[in-house]
């Protein structure tokens, strides 16, 4: 069915592109369309394929080892946990637990295919697993057996302890559900051979056995607690879709001419339907399964097509007619799902008719995007990232779907992604159209462009002095004046400045000064939180030239700060708002070619904790004070001044932990340039001990003045010299905290629980003392570092959340926050604390195969490349990393 539905489609385009060849040589979308289309047949028909089984020569495990099911124990198969499969009858009341020679080694879970003869229909199977179990239970025990397609008898040692579907019937039963059984009491036996026996009835031919999900045994309330979370957050979502759906289609009956709202809306609707279809919390409802699997068919035909004008209506492209014969055929198999009753005529139709159709329609809809992101079309590049997310995710689906790989729906998960481009983008659209909205944006609009103007200006004067070789001292100064700030006005982080240049000049009887040295100051709020800027930059050169530099900076910075109050920017973690400001500054010193560098310290204080991120390009040391003594937080030099060609490579953002009453000092060179004298012949005598300003912060006792001081009585100042000084909570007073009884009570008892083996019950009162203090360091240290190592890696990435809040110091703790969220397919999140990670510590081989793996899933293949021949490169024989670059020349190859 499906070589003759290719030939037809493929002998269709070429009748069509014969009769319509104008057409194909004027519009380009029917060329894009076309290409794209037979790329995604590829992928979703498959000529052939063959499904291989590693041969394993060693005799299998009958009999599965369970320590404990205290706690949920998994059943796959593994390589000490096998699965045995029989097409022979069997009585399972008399059934010993024999493993004969009619018995095969199956895997679980997949569709069961005979070695001995892979073509057979197989309409029973009985699927056999041992186990034993070493240690006593406390609870109520059960067995979590997967989805079995399609009815199925679960007995245990010979009882019946569940089934669902009835054998005899010709309709479907539950081949989608996941079967949870609970194990009567006194059933199950210690230290004694366990035979779980499950014979399975298929519907579609071929496919039978547990053929997804995942088998496990343990506390009946801890499956059944780990699988309503999983389908009521799904739920949740759903909730959301719908509200977002609902808005847009009451947006169309308010603004009829607008049908791209109507679309979205029916696109949405229809989706949340299907998706409800697809949770397990259906089969609670009551209905018979065959009715709500022909709702989940009949939804099928219209979905994508109602998707694809929506692309073609929000960006006004005509209705074509290979779209218009699509849509015929795909609302003439609605109509046909409509009239008939039988479940495999609906799946063989969808697999061989209105998936291959959506293609054509997915097609149009991609050469539209990417005609208008051609044009640099904001809109259409947000829409084509999260369509190819869901893509990526209903590819999964559908192989899956057809068997050729195992895995659970992830659709649902990343239709998030996709639903929230699409709704952004509508609501920015209807916001552009709100009268009230349009003027204020306007007006912002108008003053970002007012404040281009200007720094565009200031930044040509620059290249005019530049030029002018015998530019305006004065003129430079008024400009460069205004751009030395120290707008901080945090009270826990204080800044001060002294700023002496070395060329001064007199303009009108007044004494003025020009030199290449700037320090600016000022607050940002990034992901909720408060910081203090600070910068002191060196530019390269004398007055003029090295003022052309410092003015640069100053025009440059302040745009990053400008910039920074823009809401959008508020969503950056600190080490990526340090990054990209110091590529803003490195891009725009590189286009002079090696005629202009600057040195710079620049960094970000929380005001609230005192941790600092910071940046040294080759400039003085930063020195902190604290308890009375001096000392450098450098010790070696990592980038080179900005401007270097190159020099992103090595960008790297160092960090430290302040105290109240500690003082930071950064200065310019100019510091150390002290000519201590002369010598015998008149030469100067330079200092060259750069611990000589440590000497003279300690005798200033950390204040401005004093220091500034000691160091023009230790000589004469031979170049530009500016110091900032920076103090955390300088007049602090530390309050003691006190903790309830209660609360002290329910983290020993937590621990000690935990301590003993009893993590569950540990964990329930960390969590309890959790709800007293949130923002409890040991809590969510334990919270988090627990639920990680229990696997529970939804819970883990929450409180790693809370816990990098209070203490980013903590750099393992990113790349556990990292993997977290990667188990819970949370890859944005996890990217994010890759990133900041690999900029906090580039060569950490764990988090760069880690966070190469993360934007695998997230299907941005060269940054995975990128990085795992970095991290190979550094550890070539690590295994992990040759892992996952096998899989991503496997994902290469595939698609």
């Amino acid at each position: 069915m499906g070589k003759l539905l290719r030939n037809f489609i493929s002998l269709f385009f070429k009748k069509f592109e014969l009769k319509h060849h104008f057409l194909f040589q004027k519009n380009r979308d029917y060329k894009i369309a076309r290409v794209l289309y037979f790329i995604f047949f590829l992928i979703f028909i498959p000529h052939g394929i063959t499904h291989s089984e590693e041969n394993n020569h060693e005799k299998p495990i009958e009999t599965q080892e369970l320590e404990s099911v205290n706690s949920i124990q998994f059943l796959n198969s593994s390589k000490n946990s096998f699965w045995f499969a029989s097409t022979k009858e069997i009585d399972p009341k008399k059934y010993s637990g024999l493993i004969d020679e009619s018995w095969e080694v199956y895997t679980v879970p997949s569709v069961y295919k005979s070695k001995k003869e892979p073509d057979k229909n197989v309409p029973i199977l009985w699927v056999v697993k041992k186990f034993k179990i070493q240690k006593a239970w406390t609870e109520q025990i059960a067995i979590r057996a997967g989805i079995i397609s399609d009815r199925d008898e679960t007995y245990l040692n010979g009882v019946l302890i569940g089934k669902n579907g009835d054998f005899q019937s010709d309709k479907p039963q539950a081949y989608d559900k996941i079967r949870i059984y609970k194990i009567p009491e006194g059933l199950l036996k210690k230290d004694k051979e366990n035979i779980l026996l499950i014979k399975v009835g298929s519907y579609f031919p071929g496919e039978v056995g547990i053929t997804q999900d995942f088998t496990s045994i343990g506390p009946s309330f801890l499956i059944e607690k780990d699988f309503y979370h999983t389908e009521y957050f799904k739920l949740i979502l759903l909730m959301i879709y719908l509200t977002a759906g609902g808005y847009f289609l009451f947006l169309f009956m308010r603004r009829r001419k607008e049908y791209e709202n109507l679309f979205f809306g029916l696109f949405t609707l229809l989706l949340v339907i299907y998706q409800f279809l697809r949770n397990q919390i259906k089969y609670d409802l009551g209905f018979e399964f065959f009715h709500l699997k022909k709702i989940e068919y009949l939804i099928l035909p219209l979905l994508v097509p109602i998707f694809y004008h929506f692309i073609r209506t929000l960006f006004k492209y005509p209705y074509n007619i290979v779209v218009k014969l699509t849509d015929t055929v795909q609302v003439s198999i609605f109509l046909f799902f409509l009239f008939i009753s039988n479940t495999n005529t609906y799946n063989t139709v969808n697999s061989n008719l209105v998936q291959p159709l959506w293609l054509i329609s997915l097609s149009f809809a991609i050469a539209h995007l990417i005609k208008k992101i051609i044009k640099k079309d904001i809109d259409a590049i947000y829409i084509f990232f999260g369509m190819l997310i869901m893509l990526a995710s209903i590819i999964l689906d559908v192989l899956s779907t057809r068997q050729i790989i195992v895995l659970p729906r992830v659709t649902g998960y990343a239709f998030i992604l996709f639903i929230l481009s699409l709704a952004t983008i509508l609501a920015n659209k209807f916001v552009r159209l709100n009268e009230e909205v349009e003027e204020l944006n306007t007006s912002l609009e108008k003053k970002v462009e007012e404040r281009t103007r200007e720094l565009n200006q200031t930044l040509g004067e620059v290249q005019a002095l530049k030029v002018q070789q015998d530019g305006d001292y004065f003129l430079t100064s008024l400009l460069l004046n205004p751009l030395t700030t120290n707008k901080n006005t945090s009270e826990s982080v204080e800044t001060q400045f002294y700023v002496k240049q070395k060329k001064s000049f007199e303009f009108k009887n007044k004494s003025h000064e020009i030199g290449g040295d700037i320090c600016i100051t000022s607050n940002v709020e990034l992901l909720g939180k408060n910081y203090t800027v600070f910068a002191n930059g060196d530019a390269m050169g004398k007055s003029i030239q090295g003022a052309g530099g410092a003015l640069v900076m100053g025009v440059v910075f302040n745009a990053v700060l400008t910039r920074s109050k823009i809401k959008a920017q508020k969503n950056k973690s600190p080490e990526l708002w340090l990054k990209e400001a110091f590529l803003d500054l490195q891009n725009v010193f590189e286009s002079f070619n090696g005629s202009m560098y600057i040195s710079v310290v620049m960094g970000l204080v929380d005001n609230e904790t005192g941790f600092m991120y910071f940046i040294n390009a080759e400039h003085p040391w930063t020195a902190l004070y604290r308890d009375g003594k001096a000392s450098f937080l450098e010790n070696e030099l990592v980038l080179r001044k900005i401007g270097t060609p190159d020099n992103t490579e090595s960008l790297y953002i160092k960090t430290f932990q302040l105290f109240p009453g500690d003082v930071i000092f950064v200065g310019s060179d100019g510091r150390d340039d002290i000519q201590l004298g002369t010598d015998n012949e008149g030469h100067r005598i330079i200092n060259e001990d750069e611990s000589l300003f440590l000497r003279r912060v300690e005798e200033g006792q950390g204040k401005l003045k004093e220091t500034v001081e000691k160091i023009f009585h230790s000589g004469i100042l031979t170049d530009d010299f500016t110091l900032l000084r920076l103090s955390f909570k300088e007049n602090f007073t530390e309050q003691e905290t006190h903790f309830s009884s209660e609360f002290v009570s329910l983290i020993e008892n937590g621990k000690e629980k935990i301590k003993s083996g009893d993590i569950q019950t540990g964990l329930s009162e960390l969590e309890k003392a959790y709800s007293i203090h949130s923002d409890n360091e040991e809590i969510l240290k334990l919270l988090s570092t627990m639920y990680y190592k229990s696997k529970n890696y939804e819970k883990a990435s929450k409180f790693f959340d809370e816990y990098l809040k209070i203490k980013p110091e903590n750099v393992d703790t990113f790349l556990y926050a990292s993997y977290s969220h990667k188990m819970s397919r949370n890859f944005n999140r996890a990217a994010d604390y890759g990133e900041q990670l690999m900029l906090r510590n580039p060569n950490l081989v764990k988090n760069l195969i880690n966070l190469a793996d993360v934007y695998k899933n997230l299907n941005v293949i060269s940054r995975a490349k990128e990085l795992i021949e970095k991290a190979l490169a550094l550890d070539p024989e690590n295994t992990k990393g040759l892992q996952v670059q096998r899989s991503l020349s496997q994902f290469s190859q595939e698609f």
